[in-house]
């Protein structure tokens, strides 16, 4: 289901959108120090008069960034119309190094498309061809710079206007003539290695993107229709850029640009092309190819946003590993407030897995469609509890019925607690701590230090039974009972009690009184026991029965007659015994309040 669903546009567009969000909430990455933005700016145009430029000025500012050593320039912008000053504009833009745009018009919205100047023929781009629109129009090249190098500029947004990709390389038929345009940065690349070929690997499978396309240093990332995917790492901001008006006046604090890859475009108003990004909906347009070149001459992991060559198969693997997470809550006895926040989980597990594919592996994983399958496995999962519920609810009241009035059983069955029966069955240690004389010092004493003095007492018996692997099951005046579900947990019983007995010992003489001693003894037995609730909802206790209970209970009550700190009945000796506990003195046989039968009591010696 997630690998059909991550096919459908709607899911593709959402996920768009989502990792959009991933891409601002990750840590902005440092610009990479060989890349430099020659930024056309309002400045600029204050200090050199407004957009456009004549071709002199552009020419002039080609020629002093050769001079400073820029090793490659890559100009942002096209120069479409021929004029009567384009001698020295082809002179300095011929040459090797330098890198100028094309616009192919690739809208269907564009009402009457130009076509000036000439589109040109890459004949070193790749041997590939983007999946796009027939090519309308065209802002070419001026006849005199038909020979200059160039890539296209155009650009493809999503249906809710993000520029998420770029078309690797356009294709059309002129005539008899197939002509192939790269993309400003695949051209780029060109023009760096000249003598290099255009290698074409797959990559890994299945995160990796399609296609890896390298030129000697450079490597492109690819996806299956012939895109790139635009790595956005930084907002624009985090750019360094100079002032084109500071090398046109060849300022002497201008910083270095020896060995560097210029990129000339424009953010000042008018000479500007807008773009939509993660980190802001009106970048400059230069920003994206800026990130481009950046990942292109970086190590592979700074194309961060690669989609992987089996998106619908990366579905599926992220449902099944999300889904493992979901398959304990199917089974029954969980409760809601358990339940609910468990499967929410589950549900943002698909969030985190893309969240750590981008980090560690610059991949962009399928998101919506995993989500949506697994909040279709967690309805299934809740329709069929519920409907379990039900059933147990309404099997309990045909139970009840046949000892309660029936409007009684229906009232009972149909309020207990969620995952819940009248009662669970346990074989295992059953343990009792009691503070004896409690009710005659509360009596004696100030409110507030009684209810400090319980207080500690129960925080101290809940920590203490978790720490050996019990739980405090219920609370009845002066009395804890403890439980471990296990009935081999005698020795992790016994020495809970123990260091139960240790911790509240010297509490309990701290504050006794003369008139009102405070002991502690203690009480545990195995055998069976149910664990229940009783009340109305908002009014629910739970409930301690069965024959271990009642043993409990019934040593506890003998327990300073006998002055035994932590006596033990017949079943939890006899297995501690068993064990090779030696620590044990048998006080003999009793009987026990409303028991038959008399029981052998022993008595732990520390």
């Amino acid at each position: 289901m997630a690998a059909w669903l991550s096919t459908l546009g709607l899911a593709q567009r959402s996920d768009g959108q989502i990792h959009d969000l991933l891409s601002s909430w990750q840590p902005v990455h440092e610009a990479p120090a060989g890349i430099t933005v020659i930024d056309i700016d309002e400045r600029s145009l204050q200090e050199i008069g407004p957009w456009p430029w004549s071709r002199e000025v552009i020419a002039e500012l080609a020629h002093n960034l050769r001079e400073k050593g820029a090793r490659l320039q890559v100009w942002d912008m096209f120069f479409s119309h021929a004029t009567s000053s384009d001698a020295r504009l082809t002179a300095e833009m011929v040459r090797p190094d330098a890198v100028i745009g094309v616009v192919p018009v690739l809208d269907a919205l564009v009402n009457n498309p130009p076509h000036e100047g000439q589109l040109g023929n890459d004949t070193t781009a790749p041997g590939l061809c983007s999946k796009h629109a027939q090519i309308r129009g065209y802002l070419g090249m001026a006849p005199a710079l038909a020979k200059a190098k160039a890539g296209h500029l155009a650009a493809t947004p999503d249906v809710d206007g993000r520029l998420r990709r770029l078309p690797a390389v356009l294709c059309l038929q002129a005539g008899s003539e197939n002509l192939r345009i790269s993309q400003l940065a695949l051209a780029a690349a060109e023009a760096s290695e000249p003598l290099q070929p255009w290698q074409m690997r797959e990559g890994q499978w299945p995160w990796e993107p399609a296609h890896w396309l390298e030129r000697g240093e450079w490597q492109f990332a690819i996806d299956q229709d012939g895109y790139l995917n635009i790595p956005y790492r930084r907002p624009h901001t985090q750019w360094p850029a100079v002032s084109a008006s500071r090398v046109l006046l060849d300022e002497p604090s201008l910083p270095s640009l020896k060995g560097q890859i210029v990129l000339v475009g424009g953010t000042a108003l008018g000479a500007r092309d807008i773009v939509s990004t993660p980190f802001h909906p009106g970048a400059p347009g230069v920003s994206v190819h800026a990130e481009l070149l950046a990942a292109a001459i970086g190590p592979r992991s700074g194309w961060g946003a690669n989609l992987p060559r089996a998106p619908a198969l990366m579905a599926a693997i992220i449902t099944m590993l999300a889904g493992l997470w979901l398959i304990p809550f199917s089974r029954t006895g969980y409760k809601l407030t358990a339940l609910v926040p468990g499967l929410a989980i589950g549900l943002l597990a698909p969030i985190g897995l893309a969240w750590a594919g981008r980090a560690v592996l610059g991949a962009v994983f399928p998101i919506t469609a995993p989500v949506l399958a697994l909040l279709a496995y967690a309805m299934v999962i809740l329709a069929l509890l519920m409907l379990l519920l039900r059933r147990q609810t309404q099997a309990l009241a045909q139970h009840l019925q046949s000892f309660l009035p029936p409007r009684l059983a229906q009232q009972i069955a149909t309020q207990l607690p969620t995952g819940q029966s009248l009662g669970q069955s346990h074989t295992g240690v059953l343990a009792a701590a009691r503070v004896d004389g409690l009710a005659r010092w509360v009596g004696r004493v100030d409110s507030l230090q009684s209810l400090a003095l319980i207080h500690a007492v129960h925080t101290t018996a809940l920590r203490t039974a978790l720490q050996y692997g019990g739980q405090l099951e219920h609370a009845q005046g002066d009395t804890l009972y403890m439980s471990w579900p296990d009935a081999s947990a005698c020795a992790q019983a016994l020495a809970c009690m123990q260091e139960l007995h240790r911790q509240l010992e010297p509490i309990l003489e701290h504050n006794a009184l003369e008139e009102a001693p405070l002991l502690f003894y203690a009480a545990m037995e195995s055998g069976s026991y149910l664990l229940g609730v009783v009340g109305a909802q908002g009014g629910r206790r739970s409930v301690l029965l069965g024959p271990a209970a009642n043993d409990v209970i019934g040593i506890l009550d003998i327990s300073a007659e006998l002055d035994g700190p932590i006596l033990l009945g017949p079943n939890a000796a006899q297995a501690l015994i068993a064990s090779g506990n030696t620590a044990l003195q048998s006080l003999g046989q009793f009987l026990l309040f409303e028991q038959a039968g008399a029981r052998l009591i022993y008595r732990a010696v520390n």
